[in-house]
């Protein structure tokens, strides 16, 4: 009787340490599984394109140093006798304390809204962004150009920049005549003019 009693105790030990086994092995598997889940979680939440990234850049590749860097993006075509609404991202780099922006148009081209702008205490990275309206009067390919005035320290760091568009089909060989600075120098679209003065 004591015996069988025994085995009894035994075999029911044996199935209890096979159940804990077992609940530890799917226990382990689930575990295994969690990271997946988290990451499957994480990439639905991730957060959306930066809308900067996305603007068209006004300058190239540029020259190393530049103090600021512009992208731009129009609301749409721009067409004969309707405006569009054209927005400038700024983004300064490490050293800069402050910007002043002006911006000119051209003969064809009117602009509306405030063409001078003062960002003051910026922060390296972070985009200011300022918006005008622009109305051309007739087809062709023209360039705005934006003075950036950036202080840094002591000194200020001007840079003409210059953000082209087209209205209308225009022929791929048009081009146009260079917009140009206040000293009468062409303004390319592709890269800055560069003066610094004391400040």
């Amino acid at each position: 009787m004591g015996s069988s009693l025994n085995r009894g105790v035994i075999r029911m030990n044996r199935v209890a340490i096979c159940l804990s086994i077992a609940g530890i092995a799917l226990a382990a598997c689930g575990s295994k599984q969690d990271p997946q889940t988290a990451q499957g979680q994480s990439a639905k939440a991730a957060a959306p394109a930066d809308p900067i990234a996305q603007m068209a850049r006004a300058v190239g590749n540029g020259k190393p140093g530049a103090a600021v860097e512009i992208r731009y993006e129009f609301s749409g075509k721009p067409t004969i006798g309707s405006p569009s609404e054209l927005q400038i991202a700024f983004i300064p780099h490490a050293g800069v304390d402050s910007m002043e922006i002006v911006i000119n148009g051209m003969d064809g081209v009117t602009l509306s809204g405030t063409q001078i702008a003062n960002f003051a205490d910026v922060e390296p990275q972070k985009p200011y962004i300022h918006t005008v309206s622009v109305l051309p009067d007739r087809n062709g390919v023209f360039y705005l150009s934006v003075v950036v005035t950036t202080q840094i320290g002591n000194q200020n760091l001007s840079r003409v920049f210059s953000v082209p568009f087209a209205v209308g089909n225009v022929p791929a060989q048009e081009k146009p005549a260079p917009q140009t600075d206040a000293s009468g120098e062409a303004v390319q679209p592709a890269k800055a003019k560069e003066t610094t003065r004391p400040g």
